[in-house]
């Protein structure tokens, strides 16, 4: 049972601004998130050379979903309960009917729309579906080789998100990089010397980045991880790194989605399908969608969408674990006229790391290219669907 204290919280605090405009009524709503915490998805989770210190160990198999990160997903699943039952999206009690939960095929995804079903309805059953196979293209359209996607193409887009040349942000962010170098082995060098690549060597497939953004940024989210997971410091970055530096270091996580996820010519093919699918859930019947994803899906719809997010103190554009963005079809009473919404939610890092029973930060997000709204913050279905189809 939701205390008190946290139900008034929740219905004071983060319902988006749309809400306050008297002549919107809630219809839908579509959650597009992050899986809940994780150990790294392979071992060693990074080449010894860079990172030769033994890594901690975990109490589940490599990439699944930890019980710690269970727990904090059924908290933020609680809180968003309240939350839609405010918007008038779901009743406050009991068992809701027309909610959808689909995840990704991993463990990870699975076990997460599993937490947040427990979370958002205890004791009502709402399953959580999923493809079968290895690979679903909705979070995954471009795991593989993709026809009409030009490589080339791509890497062009992601030299000229770089500032030319893979050198330049690295060059821009010495001391982050250095600050790397430093936790990863102290007095060494091999992490910065690590040659920058794009690789496009098979046609019509997403090209690899390889080199100091690309570890950086995995070092960065397994540093988040341990900390989010609650370990004792002195297996966060084996001591090396303060709250403070797990998220400092972490700035090197969205760095990499500039350059791989949010160039226009990557992200709209990436998130094409997901776009699509967050439009046919918020105009199809259901109350409630949740789709379970990954954080590459949250950065490519963001640069699909061209949003921003700073918030729960973490770097701007940073989509942790269950962080998500939450879309919302409104109606106007008077004209039937009906608008989209998008906002931002996230646990930070003490919450997750503690527990914490408290809302989330959330943050309406503008929605670029909508035209004319009733409030800095909506969008028109007719122009939201625009921006869905809209070739880049």
């Amino acid at each position: 049972m939701i205390k008190s204290w946290f139900v008034a919280a929740v219905l004071v605090a983060t319902v988006p601004n749309a809400y306050a405009a008297p002549a919107l009524v809630t219809d839908s709503a579509v959650l597009l998130m992050r899986h809940g915490v994780r150990p790294p998805t392979h071992e060693p989770a990074l080449d010894p050379a860079i990172a030769p210190s033994p890594w901690p160990v975990w109490e589940v198999p490599d990439g699944y979903l930890t019980p710690h990160g269970a727990q904090a997903i059924k908290l933020l699943a609680a809180y968003d309960r309240s939350m839609l039952a405010a918007a008038g999206v779901l009743p406050a009690a009991g068992c809701p009917a027309g909610i959808t939960i689909y995840a990704d095929v991993d463990e990870r995804t699975i076990k997460t729309g599993d937490a947040f079903a427990a979370g958002l309805a205890p004791g009502c059953s709402i399953p959580t579906s999923h493809a079968a196979g290895i690979k679903d293209p909705l979070f995954s359209p471009l795991d593989g080789v993709s026809p009409g996607f030009d490589a080339k193409a791509a890497k062009a887009a992601m030299l000229a998100a770089a500032g030319g040349s893979l050198a330049a942000p690295v060059t821009a962010n010495a001391a982050l990089f250095q600050k790397m170098q430093n936790t990863l082995a102290p007095g060494g060098t091999s992490f910065l010397e690590l040659p920058a690549k794009i690789s496009t060597k098979i046609p019509g497939r997403e090209p690899k980045l390889t080199g100091p953004i690309a570890e950086g940024a995995s070092a960065a989210e397994d540093f988040l991880l341990e900390y989010l997971d609650d370990k004792p410091m002195s297996d966060v970055a084996w001591g090396r790194a303060s709250e403070a530096d797990v998220a400092a270091l972490l700035a090197l996580h969205p760095l990499e989605y500039t350059l791989t996820a949010r160039p226009p010519y990557i992200a709209t093919r990436a998130a094409g399908p997901l776009a699509r699918r967050i439009l046919a859930s918020l105009t199809g019947g259901e109350k409630l969608t949740v789709l379970v994803g990954h954080d590459t899906n949250i950065a490519d719809l963001g640069g699909m969408l061209n949003l921003h997010w700073s918030l729960g103190g973490y770097p701007a554009d940073d989509p942790p674990p269950g962080g998500g963005l939450l879309f919302f079809l409104m109606h106007d009473k008077a004209s039937g006229e009906k608008f989209v919404t998008i906002s931002y939610q996230v646990q930070s890092m003490d919450q997750i790391r503690n527990l914490a029973e408290a809302p989330p930060a959330s943050q309406p997000l503008p929605i670029p290219g909508c035209g004319n709204s009733p409030a800095p913050t909506a969008c028109t279905l007719a122009a939201f669907t625009k921006l869905i189809a809209a070739p880049d």
